[in-house]
């Protein structure tokens, strides 16, 4: 199955592919300028993504001190030594005099091969390539060489994935997350978000980040207000963007990264969605952002797509036209949380992706913050209706804004917290039941939703069962109408926070919009217990449609311990019967739910997230098989079935364990 990847690179700059492994240096007449060691690099001045004076960029205009990712002292105690960042991607120049000292080929992939295990250099000869060369510059470019620039993490250990060349098969999609010893990845490439993509590989991103414990960055995209062009639509119809239609990212097992420019402002390209997580430098036309190009004055990005004093040298400061100052985008914004996150990994090795993202997101600067609630950009407002929220506080005291998620990224506050922290966000759990399906549904509803009316259509699903403090909510919704684009979705939680998980009059192209599932992070912290409510609007007139149907999934853990900390009693008379188990209940009233955990002898411990919730009123499950576990059951493999109790405030009973050998 092919992928549709399509390259997120700035606003105007297109893909292209290479065909062939390059391991040489290719450098033709040029030679790579010489490092020179415990040197400041000649560029950093200008790298006004990490320190921000207000410096100009090779133009009259001057950025706004302070509009950074605020390195600040953070090199002083991490440089991402002993990380390994995998960066996947298209063709990635290694042997560039910034990148060679930190790069290791001998783990690197390069998918234009056609079998496993895919190992070889990532360059090629596609000299129109420079996309993975900059972004692994901003992550580790070496510092202090005398040379050019430096990355956030300028001791990392840079693996490259040559994934974006290739013909990006559903099982080359797969593979390039894994790798033996990675920790973090940098993904600086999605797709367009003007119709739904379905989610690939979701089983096994999940599997890498919850065991593993790998932590994916993904850029999240250029769509604000682009064009239905490149989804084979009309050049003259605008989109405007939600990065949830990238299905595999409205999960939570990502960071998903907006960007933001030298004026402290959201990018005007960045795409809005209620899965952003964190917001970092993208650049804009104004300044853009200090980039690792192909070595050449005939190569690369610099010379190929721009004709500025600096890409050509007419300054004297790019001799050997190695590096660009004229390219912006969520591809750059990106590498510099993936770097950001190697130094928090060398803060603290312990740290998992669930803690990392707690760290952004407590260290995230509010920027811009009376930026308000907004109308829609082309002006297709409804009456009544608010298009876009501005910042929001939920009732866990966390901001955040569909474009800047929690915020702007604050490297050495992030730092200084790895460093220093000591918390337990408890065990991951995970409202879905053993098939994986939420828990909570509305059922078959079939609700008209008014034609052209901010009163919309509502819906409500009461979460009895779970009361967590939530880490991440997921909606699955169907919807029944033939132009989708004039529909908006919105999500309110017990605690009375919104959040817009589509916009109205969005313009996607009209598709059949089932089971479509929508992330948002707005509730982070909150409790989930109580009434949850979805409105669906139509905005526009004439297209009338209906909520078919729309299902909950909530991820999070127990929190700090409400007012009731006894346990429950532990479920008894475990029994197994071919495929059937059965318990008794405890004699406790206060049971919410009953969860269960499949293990092997070999391995009985059940991870982050394993335990899966039964209905609340079953002590029963008639079959294994036909509940959803049998891609986990292999037959005559000997399992230990785990069961136990939660009541209301969240505690846990003592497990009960039963060996089953399945038939």
């Amino acid at each position: 199955m092919r992928i549709n990847v399509i390259l997120i690179l700035c606003l105007f700059f297109s893909c292209s592919d290479g065909s062939s492994v390059n391991s040489a240096s290719d450098y033709s007449n040029f030679q790579a300028e010489t490092p020179k060691p415990n040197t400041v690099d000649a560029l950093s001045s200008y790298m006004w993504y990490l320190v921000n004076t207000g410096q100009s960029i090779f133009n009259s205009y001057h950025g706004t001190p302070g509009a950074d990712a605020h390195l600040g002292t953070a090199h002083d105690f991490v440089t991402g030594r002993g990380v390994t960042v995998v960066v996947s991607d298209g063709r990635i120049d290694f042997s560039h005099p910034d990148l060679a000292t930190n790069a290791d080929l001998s783990r690197s992939r390069n998918y234009v091969h056609t079998s496993p295990p895919y190992l070889g250099n990532p360059n090629t000869t596609d000299d129109t390539d420079s996309h993975g060369t900059a972004t692994s510059g901003l992550i580790g470019a070496e510092k202090n060489n005398g040379i050019g620039t430096f990355g956030v993490a300028p001791n990392a250990t840079l693996v490259g994935f040559n994934f974006i060349s290739s013909d990006q098969t559903l099982a080359k999609y797969i593979d390039q997350m894994s790798l033996t010893g990675g920790e973090v990845f940098n993904y600086s490439y999605g797709t367009s978000t003007c119709f739904v993509n379905p989610v690939e590989g979701l089983n096994d991103l999940r599997s890498n980040t919850v065991s593993k414990k790998n932590i994916y960055v993904i850029s999240g995209g250029n769509d604000f207000l682009d064009t239905l062009e490149s989804c084979g639509g009309s050049s003259n119809e605008i989109y405007t963007g939600n990065g949830n239609l990238d299905q595999i990212q409205s999960y939570p097992y990502v960071i998903m990264v907006g960007a933001t420019t030298s004026s402290g402002k959201i990018a005007s390209y960045s795409t809005p969605s209620s899965n952003n997580w964190i917001a970092a430098p993208g650049g804009d036309s104004k300044a853009g952002m200090i980039l690792d190009d192909l070595v050449g004055c005939t190569r690369g990005w610099g010379q190929l797509n721009s004709s500025g004093p600096f890409d050509n040298n007419e300054n004297g400061l790019n001799p050997f036209c190695s590096y660009t100052a004229s390219f912006m985008g969520t591809s750059f914004s990106g590498p510099v949380v993936s770097g950001a996150v190697a130094l928090l990994k060398e803060a603290n090795p312990e740290l998992g992706w669930r803690q990392i993202k707690y760290i952004l997101a407590k260290t995230a600067k509010k920027i811009n913050p009376n930026e308000g609630d907004k109308g829609h950009p082309l002006g297709d407002d409804l009456a009544g209706h608010t298009y876009s929220f501005g910042w929001r506080t939920n009732s866990a005291g966390f901001n955040f804004h569909n474009l800047y998620g929690f915020g702007q990224l604050d490297i050495e506050g992030a730092v200084n917290l790895a460093k220093n922290i000591n918390f337990n966000l408890f065990e991951l759990i995970n409202s879905d039941e053993l098939d994986d399906s939420p828990a909570y549904s509305s059922g078959e509803i079939n609700l008209a939703i008014p034609d052209k009316s901010a009163a919309g259509v509502t819906s409500t699903i009461l979460v009895n069962r779970h009361n967590i403090a939530l880490e991440h909510v997921l909606v699955t919704v169907s919807i029944d109408h033939p132009y989708i684009g004039d529909v908006g979705v919105e999500l309110t939680s017990p605690s009375g926070t919104k959040s817009k998980l589509m916009m109205i009059n969005n313009n996607i192209l009209p598709q059949n919009f089932v089971n479509v599932t929508l992330g948002t992070n707005a509730f982070y912290g909150e409790r989930s217990a109580g009434n949850w409510t979805l409105k669906v609007i139509d905005g526009a007139a004439e297209d009338v449609g209906k909520l078919v149907s729309w299902k909950l999934s909530i991820l999070g853990n127990r929190g700090e311990a409400l007012t009731d900390i006894t346990p429950p009693a532990p479920v008894s008379a475990l029994a197994m019967n071919g495929n059937n188990l059965s318990f008794a209940p405890p004699a406790d009233t206060d049971v919410a739910r009953y969860e269960i955990c499949l293990s092997t002898d070999t391995n009985p411990i059940c991870g982050e997230g394993d335990f899966r919730s039964l209905k609340s009123s079953s002590t029963t499950i008639t079959s294994f098989v036909s509940n959803g576990m049998k891609k986990n059951i292999l037959s005559g493999t000997n399992y230990l079935v785990q069961v136990r109790a939660v009541d209301s405030s969240e505690n846990v009973s003592a497990v009960q364990t039963i060996p089953w050998t399945a038939p």
